[in-house]
């Protein structure tokens, strides 16, 4: 399987507090790649630093083959497009003007947005469903809407690869539904590479192609969610005792209870 991103022997520390010390992680290249464990597991650290906000301690990088290192800063933001957490604009920001960042990368010196800067960023909001709330104030937004206007901006970046930070936190089901289903469908019509840390368990495993099981900066497993979502490695990962099923169609599993370990 071909690799989009591969993480060689990376240490990461917030002064003295090592959050990740020596992992290896492959992302598969045009996959929807999932990220799960729990609360301080390195999750949000490790695409902190594949996103360059982060400078490791060890350790290497590279992009589709390439040092990140060596890249500058404009050329990895052609390649990849990065979403935080809870990411927020000033108010008064309209969809239309936040999706219009993605352009950025591509921008001359001086110089406003060429035509082909405009078509790209009608297609952005097209794709998400956006067109109709371009001249609405981002901050006017349902939760759901919010998301798709962010995606709608990253996707104005026109990159290969999507890296998000717990898109569908605060979202009810339903908008988590509408979030994750746009992503897959971007995936699957544009071989995007998408990788999402996320903390519904449920979600990850009906979405990922691939999931990675973190825990205190480690690897604990990888590979297809039928495969490496076990009850043993749940035990592993979260300590918990869960109980799994397959869906109706048997393509992924379900957790459908669990309890602590005693």
């Amino acid at each position: 399987m071909e690799s989009a991103i591969v993480v060689e022997n990376l240490s990461v520390a917030y002064d003295d507090n090592v959050i990740i010390d020596q992992l290896n992680v492959t992302i598969p290249k045009e996959k929807i790649t999932m990220i799960i464990g729990t609360n301080g597991c390195g999750k949000s650290t490790l695409l902190k630093t594949i996103a360059r906000i982060l400078k490791p301690k060890q350790g290497e990088i590279k992009l589709n083959g390439e040092l990140i290192r060596s890249l500058a800063p404009k050329e990895i933001a052609q390649k990849m497009a990065v979403l935080p957490q809870s990411p927020i604009v000033p108010p008064g920001l309209l969809v239309h003007e936040l999706v219009s960042y993605g352009r950025f990368p591509y921008q001359r010196l001086f110089g406003g947005l060429a035509t082909c800067d405009l078509d790209m960023i009608e297609w952005a909001l097209s794709v998400t469903g956006m067109s109709e709330f371009s001249q609405r104030p981002v901050d006017q937004l349902s939760g759901g809407q919010r998301q798709r206007a962010w995606i709608a901006m990253a996707l104005a970046q026109e990159t290969e690869i999507l890296v998000l930070d717990e898109p569908t936190t605060y979202l009810d089901m339903a908008h988590q539904l509408e979030v994750l289903t746009l992503l897959q469908k971007l995936n699957r019509e544009q071989k995007r590479t998408i990788i999402i840390v996320l903390h519904e368990l449920n979600n990850a495993t009906k979405f990922a192609d691939h999931i990675i099981g973190l825990k205190a900066g480690q690897q604990v497993f990888a590979g297809k969610p039928l495969d490496v979502i076990t009850e043993e490695n749940l035990h592993k990962l979260y300590g918990i005792r869960a109980t799994l099923q397959r869906d109706e169609s048997g393509t992924y599993p379900i957790c459908v209870d669990f309890s602590l370990d005693k």
